[in-house]
């Protein structure tokens, strides 16, 4: 086609085209623009701004006070003043800043002349060594020395004149200086005045701008494309070293840009005090919780360090509200979150954020120990809610079933929750493993190797089948009428279970050499109760005798006599188990109490069979199958043989099974030494009955894992049946059998049979209206529709949750299709729903993939000895007994009311020593009370003043509140604002005053048995009880040497004659004694393991024999002066003679022959100088007072020196006793004439 000079297409329609695509192509990059720079954190940013310039200004409003102007409008005037001042005199300023400008001039010039003149006469300095080091002819060194000496000359001169015209600079720069000083002055003290304010308004200005060129200039900083060091900005943290795993790709760094939107994390002022405090900004404007905690640079877990993700979880990189997988607390918060946010649950990300309710999961990351989370010397418990998971887990004996392994080898991946080894054998294969590390925890239940010996068969029978229905508060979980045990297959073999479990019990249990009470002893039950109280029993276990003690960390006793073999049987096994309880169970954690037969005037008494007859009355009780209120166990005999061949066609065909069911014995084939399983029941010429029934009862213990909390024969080497827990946090949900959940949650659920999808519906109905009943606690409400929701979205919260409420019921609708023997096993354990919720916490935190090594929490020296000695301190219930933190009070006290103590008596060295054993406490708190007015007084605010003590006595609550008055008294110094209290001091607070009052830690028996004892004896104070009672172990590290205490842990004797009871033995290993003996040490910060005792050393007796001659000797006399007017053989026996009391009002002390072994020497000076500094409530005195000197033949009857002199005695005692041969008796000793 020939070509022409038309266009194919019109060219004006074609510039409209055109024109017409330009302006889409603008709008959509202009559109494409403004949808980039529309972040949501731009928002927050933006809006973070104005609340930080808001909180700036009324900063800036709160200093600028009427006080803050009038001075700064003072200090201005000042300043003027002194200006005006140095403009009267202007013109001598301005006579003085020229001769400085001249001298400047001048002196720089000749500065700068001098320096090449120094060049010049360092170079000629130069040419003369180097002519003297080439040994240059004697007139060339001539010649060179003298054009240096012309050279020095001149730069003389010059330094000289430039030094004098230096000092004239000075001069005028000092006296121009000294007119300028009120100035200057006035000017410092304006700026520091203003310092504060100044800062403020320029962060504020900062923030939000006022004037036009600051605000365009942020504006321009941040326009779209030039991004020019904007202030709105994606925030940052990178850490290399803490990486995460990302599905495919492990260890990648980690970027955390949650501080984008929440800025104001690590926002703290002095003292740690959040800029922006949770209760007044919302997320994602609020300070992080806890800044002594995270977050700040001085905290444990810095910002820089941990960043965020690594504790919440979450997307990290993500930099909206969905892509950083937010996860709501509860279904009424998703509603809100998907109103305002548009939220979604976010199926792409592995590791989304946990919710409020499980934040303290991932502390289990770095913190495989726990005890650290729940004891603290300065955070205090920082993750109650997984510590009360964990322990929850252990009490209950979880791990028996569900294997939590802390170890990947040698390395740790997290809590180490695992069985000890059985048998020695098994210890000694681990032994000899250098790759692995055994289990510490010992099987929760007691022992049934013996069990024959102990129980009826009757109560066995029920106590397997149900035993909250003999004991409402065990822990023991229910195995049998669970939810998958309600259909008739159930009902037919169960029973058979039942009975072939005690068969097989009492058919294994084995015998053991049991005790027995002298012959002919005749035991008293009232004796025995009164000992059951006073002997240490209710530490551990409660009584319906004694409702004030509730311990629970052993079993209830009322009904124990129920259950025991009638008659003499069952009075010996309880008198032997009372007696030595490691005689029937080797591991048990019952300790040997020391309830000997003792002698007292002349009748024998056993405290033991007084116990077991007072425990043992009401007799046995008869649990036939008349009064059984059960389904009966006796079993049915054919389904004992269908159960029978059922479990055999597992071992070997059905075929043979069937054939050996008909023939009445195994094949031929399975002889003793083939059969490795159960099978082992019913080898023999022929499967008896009684067989049958023994191998359907180990099969039993074998599916239900009984071995995992029971010592039972036969089962030495069985391993836990349940699934492994330690990276259960990470399971896969996908690989998690929900089953048919929903439905049956739909309809049932709950413990009265009602629907939990109803009343999880209700909960959140009920919270959108703010309307729960006053019955309903609202957060246990939404958090069953919090586990419900995850339950329908197949979470893994959800299905631990339900898990431990009903763990038959995902077997719903599923046995239909199921055996027998498949069905779910796992028994119901008798958790309240905070405990089910903690252990879903702790759980969820199982993780096995712990950080790098420099972020796990790996404690050493006295950190880690405390946290290793606060388990055994659990594992014991050395708490039960003993108080090892004091009570702290908090009151409303006047600081006038309060009365210094007099210390003019007190030697100046004791009191120095008693501020270093017990520093003195600061009672201001900072906080105040408002007291309303009342009769007799005006309304008031009083200071609100902390102190440590003990309470002596309470008020009478029926009472009028305005006449109930508290007693306490102070066991550590206390200092309210001039005012110093020494320890023992009484403070009295009225009711009304009070404002906390925690009971310390620990020492719950000791209370109830002061309480006890005084009601016993109406004549009996509460101090003189408190000498009859466990002792505080508050301070104990700096009281006792550590290798003694490890030694009397092993084999503790008997120290104090007061008590109505003795410190037990308990069956401890020696690693764990010296764990415990090092954690005292530790926790007081006292040197530990070994302590050096100078007052043996040579040279410490060397300065004291300077200063009195004879010094040991003497200190030893003094210490010997036997009666009447000798001190300590009134209370102590020493020196192998025996304690005889003589005065009805002396109290027997503990004997001192140990003393140098037992007691630190700075305590036991401190002790004998003041005993009720250290327990105020002691009956030892005070000896040796300042005001009433002593024994004068000794050291000049100085008492600071005489009570160093017992104490050096004391340190010394084992030499001094090999020394002399006669110590304190009837025999006057030299030197007592003369006495007091």
């Amino acid at each position: 086609m020939p070509a022409n000079e038309e266009f194919w297409r019109r060219p004006s329609r074609m510039h409209v085209v055109f024109a017409i695509s330009a302006l889409v192509l603008t709008f959509a990059t202009v559109l494409m623009l403004v949808k980039d720079y529309d972040d949501e954190w731009r928002v927050y940013q933006r809006e973070f701004s104005k609340k930080d310039a808001e909180r700036a200004e009324r900063e800036e409003k709160a200093i600028a006070d009427k006080a803050y102007l009038e001075t700064e409008a003072n200090l201005k005037g000042k300043l003027k003043d002194a200006e005006d001042d140095v403009k009267s005199r202007q013109a001598e300023v301005d006579e003085i800043e020229k001769e400085i400008a001249e001298l400047s001039t001048v002196t720089l010039a000749l500065n700068r002349s001098v320096k090449f003149k120094r060049a010049e006469r360092d170079k000629a300095r130069a040419d003369y060594d180097l002519a003297i080091s080439k040994d240059a002819p004697k007139a060339r060194q001539d010649q060179l020395k003298e054009i240096f000496d012309s050279k020095q000359a001149i730069v003389s001169d010059m330094e000289q004149e430039l030094d004098e015209q230096t000092a004239a600079l000075n001069n005028n720069a000092e006296v121009l200086k000294e007119l300028r000083s009120a100035q200057s002055a006035a000017k410092e003290e304006l700026k520091d005045h203003t310092e504060d304010f100044v800062r403020i308004q320029g962060d504020r200005l900062a923030k939000e701008p006022e004037s036009w060129v600051a605000i365009t200039k942020k504006t321009f900083v941040n326009v779209p494309l030039l991004d020019l060091n904007p202030t709105n900005k994606i925030q940052q943290i990178w850490l290399p070293d803490l990486t995460i795993n990302l599905g495919g790709m492990k260890d990648v760094p980690r970027f955390d840009r949650c501080i984008t939107c929440h800025l104001a994390t690590d926002r703290v002022g002095a003292g740690n005090v959040p800029d922006f405090p949770e209760s007044e900004y919302p997320h994602p404007f609020a300070t992080h919780p806890r800044t002594d905690l995270f977050i700040t640079a001085s905290s444990p877990h810095s910002q820089a360090k941990f960043g965020c993700t690594i504790c919440h979880d979450g997307q990290g990189s993500g930099t909206s509200f969905h892509n950083a997988s937010h996860t709501p607390n509860d279904p009424v918060i998703a509603a809100e979150w998907k109103k305002e946010y548009e939220y979604f649950h976010n199926h792409f990300w592995e590791n989304p954020m946990y919710p409020d309710r499980f934040k303290e999961s991932t502390c289990l990351k770095c913190h495989h120990g726990v005890t650290e989370l729940a004891e603290h010397p300065k955070f205090g418990a920082s993750a109650p809610k997984v510590v009360d998971g964990w322990e929850t887990v252990e009490k209950f004996g979880c791990f028996g079933c569900h294997e939590i392994r802390g170890y990947d080898g040698l390395k740790s991946i997290g809590p180490d929750l695992r069985l000890e080894p059985s048998t020695p054998e098994q210890a000694a294969k681990i032994a000899e493993d250098p790759n692995a590390i055994p289990g510490k925890l010992r099987k929760v239940g007691p022992s049934l190797r013996h069990i024959k010996s102990k129980v009826t068969t009757g109560w066995t029978q029920v106590w397997v089948e149900e035993p909250k229905s003999f004991r409402p508060s065990t822990r023991m979980p229910q195995f049998f009428h669970l939810s998958n045990q309600q259909d008739e297959v159930a009902k037919k073999y169960s029973p058979v279970e039942i009975a072939g479990t005690v068969a097989y019990l009492m058919s294994r249990s084995e015998a053991f050499d049991e005790l027995s009470p002298e012959e002919g002893y005749t035991p008293e039950a009232e004796r025995g109760k009164q000992t059951f109280a006073t002997r240490g029993c209710l530490n551990c276990h409660n009584h319906a005798d004694f409702p004030e003690s509730q311990s629970d960390f052993g079993p209830d006793l009322t009904k124990v006599h129920e259950k025991l073999l009638p008659g003499e049987a069952g009075f010996r096994w309880l008198y032997t188990w009372i007696r030595e309880p490691s005689r029937y169970h080797a591991r048990t954690k019952m300790p040997d109490l020391f309830l000997d037969p003792e002698v007292k005037d002349g009748v024998t008494i056993d405290p033991a069979a007084d116990i077991a007859a007072y425990l043992q009355q009401g007799g046995s009780k008869n649990f036939g199958m008349l009064e059984w209120n059960g389904p009966g166990v006796e079993a049915d005999k054919s389904a004992l043989d269908e159960m029978v061949q059922m479990f055999l066609a597992k071992a070997i065909s059905l075929r043979s099974a069937k054939q050996a069911m008909i023939d009445g014995k195994l094949p031929e084939n399975m002889t003793e030494e083939t059969i490795k399983g159960d099978e082992i029941e019913l080898f023999g010429e022929t499967i008896t009955e009684e067989m049958k029934l023994r191998y359907i009862g180990r099969r039993t213990i074998s599916r239900y894992g009984c071995y995992g909390c029971h010592d039972i024969p036969g089962f030495e080497d069985a391993r836990p049946i349940g699934t492994a827990l330690q990276d259960w946090g990470r399971k896969d949900p996908s690989k998690l059998a929900f089953e048919h959940i929903g439905e049956y949650l739909h309809h049932f659920g709950e413990p009265n049979g009602s629907s939990t999808a109803e009343r999880a519906k209700l909960a959140v109905m009920n919270a959108e209206n703010e309307s729960f009943p006053a019955d309903e606690n609202p957060e246990t409400e939404l958090a069953v529709a919090y586990f419900y929701d995850q339950i329908n979205h197949h979470g893994r919260p959800g299905f631990a949750w339900q898990k431990l409420r009903a763990p038959r019921s995902y077997d719903y609708r599923k046995i239909e299709t199921k055996g027998y023997d498949e069905r779910l096993r796992m028994p119901k354990f008798p958790f309240s729903e905070e405990e089910n919720e903690a252990v879903v916490t702790f759980v969820l935190g199982l993780t096995a993939d712990p950080p790098e090594s420099e972020y796990v929490y790996t404690p050493t020296g006295p950190d880690k000895d405390r946290l290793e000695g606060e388990k055994l301190l659990k594992k014991y219930n050395c708490t039960g007994c003993h108080m090892v933190d004091m009570p702290e009070i908090l009151a409303a006290i006047d600081p006038e009311e309060l009365l210094a103590t007099d210390t003019s008596g007190e030697y100046p060295e004791a009191l120095e020593l008693l501020y270093k054993l017990k520093p003195i406490h600061q009672g201001e708190t900072g906080e105040t009370m408002h007291l309303p007015a009342t009769e007799y007084d005006e309304a008031r605010d009083l200071p609100v003043i902390s102190f440590h003590g003990m309470a002596t006595a309470t008020p009478d609550p029926d009472d009028a509140i305005e006449d109930q008055e508290y007693s306490f008294q102070l066991w550590e110094p206390l200092q309210v604002g001039e005012t110093l209290m020494l320890p023992s001091e009484p403070m009295l607070v009225p009711a009304q005053q009070l404002v906390s009052n925690n009971k310390g830690r620990g020492g719950e028996f000791a209370r109830f048995l002061v309480k006890y004892l005084v009601e016993q004896d109406s004549q009996l104070q509460s101090g003189d009880a408190w000498q009859m009672s466990p002792p505080p172990l508050y301070q104990e590290g700096i009281k006792v040497q550590t290798p003694w205490l490890y030694k009397f842990l092993k084999n503790p004797d008997r120290l104090r004659f007061s008590t109505v009871l003795r410190m037990p033995k308990f069956n401890m290993s020696d690693e764990e004694a010296l764990v415990l003996a090092n954690y005292f040490a530790a926790v007081n910060g006292a040197e530990y393991p070994y302590q050096d005792i100078p007052q043996r050393e040579p040279e410490y007796l060397s300065i004291q024999n300077a200063k009195y001659p004879h010094y040991l000797e003497e200190s030893w006399k003094l210490f010997n002066i036997p009666r009447p007017d000798g001190l300590c053989v009134k209370c102590h026996q020493f020196g192998g003679m025996e304690y005889t009391s003589t005065d009805p009002k002396d109290k027997r002390g503990p004997n001192l022959n140990r003393v140098e072994s037992r007691l630190r020497p700075d305590w036991t000076l401190l002790w004998i100088s003041n005993p009720k500094w250290i327990t105020p409530y002691t009956a030892m005195p005070q000896n040796f007072k300042k005001a009433t000197p002593q024994f004068p033949q000794f050291f000049g009857g100085e008492g600071d020196v005489q009570t160093r002199a017992i104490r050096d005695a004391l340190m010394n005692y084992h030499r001094m006793m090999e020394q002399n041969e006669k110590v304190a008796g009837s025999e006057t000793a030299p030197g007592q004439a003369g006495g007091q």
